[in-house]
């Protein structure tokens, strides 16, 4: 039973930009636990333990995204710049935990996140420009954020809805699982997919020989994904929920350690 009111509470960290269902595991205590019950089933070698605490949390999870979709994608319609303002404030939370993760004084981190910084912004704003042509989401690159999400899961401070709203894809997912659009959702759900079998293994390997250089990328990003969707808008309300986020993502990690 507990497994299940974590994940209800990790599903609905995932939700929120900034708040990572990592940190919540970790918070919890049972980070390990689940990380290496993941790590089981992944391999095929599950034991009876790890497959009741997979199950709980899946379910728990799948609960709470389900019924706060709604919610999240009525805010984004009706509200898009004060979301995007908020959701903003909370990432730059989250982006706080990695910063203090790395050594500055390492040439090798700076150089991960100039790189990455400069390859993400094109890449992200080529995506964002065919978007805007063609008016439909790429197959493949909804299947890449459904990699890319469920990978950084398993990373205290990083939020699988970060990286998605990073991309541009968190909206339209959103609005997906709100409405039940099996078209954006199906190459999603395969993209999570591949992520479980393929990606989660090596990033846990990653995490253990290269854990700065892994967190060095995610900042590079970040950055890159903030300077791609931070609101500019006359509304100066939207600045408002921006430090509000911020706020918000601070006291929220901080009365979850207590």
């Amino acid at each position: 039973m507990k497994d299940f009111i974590l994940g209800i509470i990790m599903g609905i960290a995932e939700l929120l930009p900034g708040i990572s269902g990592g940190t919540i595991a970790a918070i919890s205590g049972r980070y390990e636990i689940i990380l290496k019950a993941a790590s089981d089933i992944v391999s095929l070698k599950w034991t009876k333990e790890s497959l009741k605490i997979i199950t709980f949390l899946i379910i728990g999870m799948g609960m709470s995204i389900i019924l706060l979709s709604k919610v999240l994608s009525y805010l984004f319609n009706k509200y898009p710049e004060y979301s995007y303002g908020i959701f903003a404030g909370l990432i730059i939370g989250g982006l706080i935990y990695l910063l203090n993760q790395i050594d500055f004084k390492k040439k090798s981190n700076l150089s991960i996140i100039t790189i990455t910084f400069f390859i993400a912004f094109l890449l992200l704003n080529f995506a964002k420009s065919i978007e805007s042509t063609t008016g439909n989401i790429n197959f493949w690159y909804l299947m890449f954020g459904g990699v890319v999400a469920v990978s950084v899961m398993v990373l205290p401070g990083v939020s699988g809805s970060s990286m998605l709203l990073i991309m541009g894809l968190y909206k339209p997912v959103i609005n997906a699982v709100s409405n039940m659009n099996f078209n954006i959702l199906i190459p999603v759900a395969i993209g999570i997919f591949l992520g479980l079998i393929f990606i989660i293994k090596l990033l846990e390997g990653l995490m253990e020989k290269f854990r700065e250089h892994v967190m060095s990328f995610l900042i590079g990003l970040t950055l890159a994904g903030m300077v791609t969707i931070f609101p500019i808008t006359s509304k100066w309300l939207t600045y408002i929920f921006f430090i509000i986020g911020i706020f918000l993502s601070h006291y929220l990690e901080k009365i979850l350690k207590e």
